[in-house]
């Protein structure tokens, strides 16, 4: 369903989506998703990641971790996906042994979020900063796809 128009209620997105394929006459459905970065946000997500058996699958013997900083309206949003021999993990806070970090304003990653813009665009045009292994961040790329894949009901 394509969403038809976005309300901000209480800290919560709720999303009209439009949906001519049902045969009772209803003509909307109502998703409800928590805002990028809240409280609410985090707690959805690790308990996403936590319960996919296939992302647990494909990280069977991975030790990694992704770090993700978010500066901008005076404060930094630090959390760190973990990756732990089959177990996935969302932490807020900073991890000094990460293996990569990405690090961008908060536009950036709302629109990286949202598929506005790509992570490489973003990369190229210098509004991401990666740290870290990059080898291990492209030797990853189909656990990081997955993750991503997980991690979409929040868009």
């Amino acid at each position: 369903m394509k969403p038809t128009s976005h309300l901000h209620l209480f800290g919560v997105s709720v999303v009209l989506c439009s949906s001519s394929a049902r045969s009772d006459g209803q003509a909307r459905t109502v998703t409800v998703v928590p805002d990028y970065l809240s409280p609410e946000w985090f707690d959805i997500a690790a308990d996403l990641l936590a319960a996919d058996s296939a992302l647990s699958e494909i990280t069977q013997g991975v030790h990694f971790v992704l770090q993700q900083s978010v500066t901008g309206d005076g404060e930094t949003i630090v959390w760190q996906v973990s990756f732990n021999d089959g177990e996935v993990s969302l932490l807020r806070g900073t991890n000094a042994d990460a293996d990569v970090t990405f690090t961008c304003d908060r536009g950036i990653a709302e629109s990286i979020r949202s598929g506005t813009t790509s992570a490489q665009t973003a990369f190229i045009a210098g509004q991401l900063r990666i740290g870290g292994s990059v080898g291990a961040l492209l030797q990853h790329g189909e656990m990081l796809a997955a993750l991503d894949d997980v991690l979409a009901p929040l868009r």
